[in-house]
């Protein structure tokens, strides 16, 4: 098991795992394969109970909050987004759980998930290429007019720009949780001191009076509320820049309807 999970920098274990052919997990990436087990298994348990579920009747447990779950992306996403999220509420489902669950996981004790860049980069990256997808599959080739908009001049910028999303949604969630992480620390070291000084006659023992109640509440502010801000504003660049690229709601239903000509009967 040591040498299955280690928590070091992320280049020296890959050059490490190359050079002796072991197969190796950083502790944040094990962290993290412990959140996508608990909602995969969540999920699971859900679909089975939904298979022997009478539909004329209630659902409870895990069926009635993944239900409920579920009407309210459907209804969060289609405010956002300003139309149906259509096929992306399950991928918005996932995001939430997954990116919540990663933002309190410190809570647990074991090592923290999204203060590790490349969670958030590889969530970022995800995003861009749904972005990317989303736009090819409605637009056709029109897509790729926009690179040489205003003028082809600009496909070089443009062609820069277009990795923006990337490099600012993961460097903010990564900052934004790092920040928090640093912030706790000092707050902990800080307490130690005063406590110490306080009731040092108690030896070692005197360390725990005064910072377990501040670091506690600090660290329900950043791993909860603060958590639940950044996964919902992550959501809601996901489903902006995604909507943007997708055709407006027919009222009829449709994407592109064609109009009957008024004063014709059939």
């Amino acid at each position: 098991m040591r040498n299955l999970i280690l928590s070091g920098d992320p280049l020296s274990d890959m050059a490490q795992n190359l050079s002796d052919w072991t197969f190796r997990l950083s502790g944040p990436v094990f962290s993290s394969l412990i959140i996508m087990g608990i909602v995969a298994i969540f999920v699971i348990i859900a679909g089975i109970q939904a298979h022997f579920h009478d539909p004329l009747k209630p659902a409870k447990g895990p069926l009635f909050l993944l239900e409920a779950f579920y009407e309210w992306t459907e209804n969060w996403a289609t405010d956002i987004m300003g139309k149906s999220p259509r096929s992306f509420t399950g991928y918005f489902m996932a995001l939430f759980a997954y990116l919540f669950l990663s933002f309190i996981w410190s809570i647990t004790g074991l090592p923290s998930v999204i203060d590790y860049f490349t969670i958030p980069l590889i969530l970022s990256c995800v995003m861009f290429v749904l972005i990317q997808a989303t736009g090819i599959r409605y637009q056709k080739w029109g897509y790729f007019h926009r690179y040489i908009e205003p003028v082809k001049l600009w496909l070089p910028i443009n062609l820069l720009t277009m990795w923006t999303p990337i490099i600012s949604t993961s460097l903010r969630m990564f900052g934004n949780a790092l920040a928090g992480s640093v912030i706790i620390g000092l707050v902990n070291w800080a307490t130690k001191k005063l406590s110490l000084a306080i009731f040092g006659f108690l030896g070692e023992a005197g360390i725990i009076f005064v910072g377990p109640v501040i670091i506690g509440v600090l660290n329900l502010y950043f791993s909860l509320f603060s958590g639940f801000i950044q996964t919902l504003v992550f959501a809601s660049l996901n489903a902006v820049w995604i909507g943007q690229e997708m055709p407006e709601d027919d009222p009829m239903g449709t994407d592109r309807q064609v109009a009957r000509p008024e004063g014709k009967m059939d």
